[in-house]
């Protein structure tokens, strides 16, 4: 092969391992910013939970469900 074939194979290859490298740290900042996105409401929900703990079996299991969320989302304590 000549050298310039190679040289664009090479610039190819990286421009396309960039590419991907990019792409995934894009999606991975989004997804950060949607986690902390629901970690408002579900901190919100939690310290009401707390401040008027639920009466039934099914309100309990919601409350124990989004402080599990919570937990999850890696959401700081109510």
């Amino acid at each position: 092969m000549k050298r310039p074939v190679v040289y664009m194979l090479v610039a190819v290859l990286l421009s396309s391992l960039g590419a991907g490298v990019a792409a995934l740290t894009m999606v991975r900042y989004q997804q950060a910013e949607n986690d902390r996105r629901w970690c408002s409401l579900l901190v919100d929900i939690s310290r009401g939970q707390r401040e008027s703990p639920a009466n039934t079996e099914s309100g309990r299991r919601f409350a124990e469900e989004i402080d599990h969320l919570r937990r999850e989302f890696g959401c700081p304590e109510p």
